[in-house]
């Protein structure tokens, strides 16, 4: 089957952490960006796609050749540009722009969670000018917060290594040619969405890692390879208030992949939702093949061509 999209929906539990800090109320607390009142956390989609960003450059060393603020426009040899996206304004020309083949959503708390603040104290080693002064110390509190993140991402897999050309006349607005150049072979299409596909369970570079590390790598989701582009796949996998997974409409996201010749997988850890019987009856019954995530991650970048 050729590969024109693929999407993923997983979940990943996290301990006491904070990964995506709002701008703050002022003073010294570094706050957590948060929704439906406050009561749930999130992280923006730019922090997820930096850490998949840093995530297919761990393990592809020299595949980036820019950063996003200085782009190279070089979709065949900079993977950056390729997979996402560069806006490049040129004075007196508008700008050179290309529109990201991955999509990414936020990363949603699906759980009203408490949050407790840590405080964290600085202390200088420096001695201040005054003999009787105390020395300086800093004073900081940062909020943390436990819950389990839903994120989603998709792939278009076929405008990856490819531009759009479009020709004509300016003054008359009439288009001669409109047409997509291929810049790089399949090998190394299915080579780029193998690595993103792979990133997704290797995901870390949020902001406060240093003190306090947690993996969003997925502890549930579903993955489809499909021969159309589809982003109906991202609807999955929401939790209630009890933390179970609606289950029917699970089955009919299912159906609906299976009804345009997706594959479909599921990668599942048990005990991260309260209903895992209901969740794997659906996916028997589906016909939904069930396994640990690494091992399912895997399975699904075999099935990209």
């Amino acid at each position: 089957m050729e590969a024109l999209c693929v999407s993923i929906v997983w979940l990943s539990k996290t301990d006491l952490s904070n990964m995506n800090s709002g701008e703050g109320g002022g003073g010294n607390v570094v706050e957590l960006k948060t929704y439906r009142a406050g009561r749930r956390p999130y992280m923006s989609g730019q922090s997820v796609r930096h850490a998949l960003r840093e995530a297919i450059e761990r393990a592809n060393p020299g595949c980036f050749t820019s950063t996003p603020e200085a782009p190279s426009c070089d979709i065949a040899n900079d993977w950056l540009c390729d997979l996402f996206g560069f806006l490049s304004p040129k004075k007196g020309e508008g700008s050179n722009r290309r529109w990201s083949p991955i999509k990414c959503t936020p990363a949603l708390g699906q759980r009203d969670c408490e949050i407790v603040s840590d405080l964290l104290l600085r202390m200088s080693d420096l001695e201040k000018s005054d003999d009787n002064a105390a020395r300086d110390q800093r004073l900081a509190y940062v909020q943390l917060t436990e819950n389990i993140y839903r994120i989603g991402l998709s792939i278009d897999v076929f405008n990856i290594g490819r531009r759009l050309v479009v020709e004509g006349d300016s003054k008359t607005k009439t288009i001669t040619r409109r047409a997509f150049e291929e810049l790089i072979d399949a090998n190394e299409r299915t080579r780029r969405v193998k690595a993103v596909i792979e990133a997704v369970g290797r995901m870390g570079d949020f902001a406060k890692q240093a003190r306090n590390a947690t993996s969003m790598a997925p502890d549930i989701f579903l993955g489809a390879v499909s021969p159309v582009y589809t982003q109906r796949g991202l609807r999955a996998l929401e939790l209630d208030d009890n933390g179970d997974v609606d289950v029917n409409a699970l089955a009919a996201i299912v159906a609906d992949l299976q009804e345009v010749g997706a594959y479909v997988i599921l990668g599942h850890t048990p005990g991260v939702v309260g209903n895992d019987a209901a969740l794997l009856e659906v996916c028997s019954n589906t016909g939904v093949e069930v396994g640990y995530p690494a091992a399912m991650l895997r399975k699904l970048a075999e099935k990209v061509q």
